[in-house]
């Protein structure tokens, strides 16, 4: 192929060609390729940061075909993301870090934990709380989920040492048993 076709190849990946019109800024353009071609994780996350804004302009639309993506092909997390969009209203219902609409989330179940964490984060659905946040992502890490990884050493450098106890003490009271 000759090196214009495939420098215009490159830059329509990077400027992103969905049916959104959505346009991927150029770090999350890997991450973008990856939910195209169909890893659903990738979807997911790519769904996730169009929620939280992260890197990219908050788009609800945009949020839920990816994260619809993923679920359509079996990823748990993005089925339990959908689950809580789906209960009844727009955004996710969510009562003291507890899904309204589909029980406790399961205490191991980390995709679900590293979800609770985002909506905090976010503040989609929930009242933004970074203690909570953290209690969840940290609760998620700990069966190394990747997203929760990622986003903890982050959220841990803005909160006080007086925040992190706090987040720490939630977090052992959510492993202790049911909400």
């Amino acid at each position: 192929m000759p090196l214009p076709a495939l420098f215009l190849l490159f830059v329509f990946s990077l400027t992103g060609c969905s049916d959104s019109g959505e346009v991927i800024p150029p770090a999350l353009a890997e991450l973008h390729q990856r939910a195209a071609a169909g890893d659903a994780s990738a979807q997911l996350d790519l769904g996730l940061r169009y929620v939280t804004g992260q890197g990219i302009r908050p788009d609800e639309r945009a949020a839920l075909d990816w994260i619809g993506k993923a679920a359509d092909q079996g990823n748990a997390a993005a089925q339990f993301e959908l689950k809580l969009v789906h209960s009844g209203s727009t955004a996710p219902r969510i009562s003291r870090g507890r899904p309204t609409c589909c029980g406790n989330p399961p205490s191991n179940f980390a995709p679900a934990q590293t979800s609770l964490g985002m909506l905090h984060l976010a503040g989609q659905g929930v009242p933004e709380d970074r203690i909570e946040a953290y209690a969840w992502l940290g609760l998620a890490a700990e069966r190394g989920e990747r997203e929760a990884l990622d986003w903890q050493p982050g959220l841990q450098a803005k909160l006080s040492d007086a925040e992190l106890r706090e987040a720490r003490r939630r977090a052992e009271q959510y492993r202790q048993g049911p909400l």
